[in-house]
């Protein structure tokens, strides 16, 4: 049998029952009751239809999990402040932010975010935060904006490019105050990033440079520095996504300049395509991670607007692991 511990430097886990997802992914343990080795195995991720919008809009923000969703602001036949929360089947309106916006940025959960600039119809620098109860306006940007990439927390938050010109320069919010920080190696519009990436660990791609010329560039942020990765293998701009970190993500519908239905997940390394959503939409906003996120709202041809939700969900396995 392979000497697993002279490879890794560790024992293999002995337990009575197989681990979880969550805990065996990546994982090899031996299991004691049925006296095999184990390890998670995924599978293919699929699409499935989930609860609708109580309005359908377009131009709107997203932040939470698959289950837990927060989705603010947008456009339906005008500019709107109206805030609606998930619970993994059914779309509940809730407080109404201050400023009616699209186009805008969203970080952070289903009960503490913030939403910042966008437009009012003219472009907008104000921030709100919710506390689960209300929005309340906080700190403006330094430089108004929209279309650009948002991702962190409600305290902890990055606001990356977007319009107008496209802009370099990137902002990261406190939870007080917004300052400028490192730029972006491309300047863009119209692009997203990794929804649930923390303040030092993110990825932004796709979006348009100059204005609706789609690009399929990825760049990753390690707390100091952008860094290009691999390219999406399809470019694209007014394109939704979600993501737990510069190493898992996934890039939804969009632009190309049709709207298409394409679906790509990142590894870390490179984009993969995998199962197409059922309606190619632009504008419409993504929630939660690589492997469990959602699909809301859009256009799905200008001016007709969307209330439909897609479901992602990329399932695991426990398989059996054979040793020479």
């Amino acid at each position: 049998m392979t000497d697993y511990k002279a490879i890794h430097g560790k024992n293999i886990l002995h337990v009575a029952s197989d681990l979880d997802n969550a805990e065996g992914e990546g994982q090899i343990w031996f299991n004691t009751t049925s006296s095999d080795y184990k390890t998670i195995t995924k599978v293919a991720g699929a699409w499935a239809t989930g609860g609708d919008l109580n309005a359908a809009k377009s131009g709107i923000s997203a932040s939470g999990t698959s289950t837990a969703s927060l989705v603010a602001g947008g456009y339906t036949s005008t500019v709107v402040t109206q805030v609606e929360s998930y619970n993994g089947s059914t779309w509940t309106e809730i407080a109404d932010i201050n400023t009616a916006r699209r186009n805008h940025g969203q970080a952070g959960t289903s009960t503490a975010a913030i939403i910042a600039g966008g437009r009012e119809p003219t472009l907008s620098a104000k921030t709100e935060e919710w506390d689960n109860s209300s929005w309340t306006e906080v700190a403006d940007f330094n430089t108004a904006r929209r279309q650009y990439g948002c991702f962190g927390t409600s305290t902890a938050a990055f606001a990356c490019s977007g319009v107008p010109n496209p802009l370099a320069s990137v902002e990261s919010w406190n939870g007080a105050s917004w300052t400028e920080t490192t730029e972006m190696n491309t300047p863009r519009q119209s692009f997203v990033a990794s929804a649930n990436g923390t303040t030092s660990d993110a990825i932004v791609f796709g979006g348009g440079n100059p204005g609706t010329t789609a690009v399929a560039v990825a760049e990753k942020w390690n707390g100091s520095a952008w860094t290009e990765t691999g390219d999406l293998n399809d470019s694209r701009h007014n394109l939704a996504g979600a993501g737990s970190s510069s190493s898992g993500a996934i890039a939804m519908s969009g632009e190309a300049p049709s709207y298409v239905t394409s679906v790509e997940t990142f590894d870390g390394t490179s984009w993969t395509e995998v199962a197409d959503v059922s309606t190619g939409k632009t504008q419409g906003a993504g929630s939660g991670t690589e492997t469990s996120a959602l699909y809301v709202g859009g256009f799905t041809s200008a001016p007709a607007v969307n209330n439909g939700t897609e479901e992602w969900t990329v399932a695991a396995s426990v398989e059996t692991v054979a040793f020479d």
